[in-house]
């Protein structure tokens, strides 16, 4: 039997995969069919349950969104929000590929915010200057 997360070749009466350690659906014997035109799973395919979803820690970077959109820059810091926000939603959904872009997203944006922010502020202390 193969492990229906990583592939790997398990012997058959194998409860966990012994590659990945998840745990594997057991291989009932087919039901018959209670109806004429339905028709019952093939005994070679195993039952497969839902995997839970991948708990992974990645940062949203939410706070530094907040402060770089209400101390530096405004635009950016609202991408940078909305992008962080998706965070943990997507890492609920499973969708950890998703979560890192967003992750990712929101930390570029928060940086940006601060860089524009400090720039702006200091051609205003030298326009103040001069």
């Amino acid at each position: 039997m193969y492990c229906y997360i990583c592939g790997h070749q398990n012997p058959d009466d194998a409860k966990f995969c012994t590659a990945c350690g998840q745990p594997q659906p057991s291989q009932t014997a087919p039901t018959p069919p209670s109806h004429g035109s339905e028709s019952a799973p093939p005994a070679s395919q195993p039952v497969t349950q839902p995997s839970a979803p991948v708990s992974e820690d990645i940062d949203n970077y939410l706070g530094l969104a907040i402060f770089s959109t209400i101390c530096c820059c405004l635009p950016t810091g609202i991408v940078a929000i909305v992008n962080a926000a998706q965070v943990n939603g997507k890492l609920a959904s499973g969708d950890i590929e998703g979560a890192r872009e967003c992750s990712n997203s929101a930390r570029g944006f928060s940086i940006a915010s601060v860089v524009l922010g400090l720039a702006s502020a200091a051609i205003y202390a030298i326009y103040l200057l001069a």
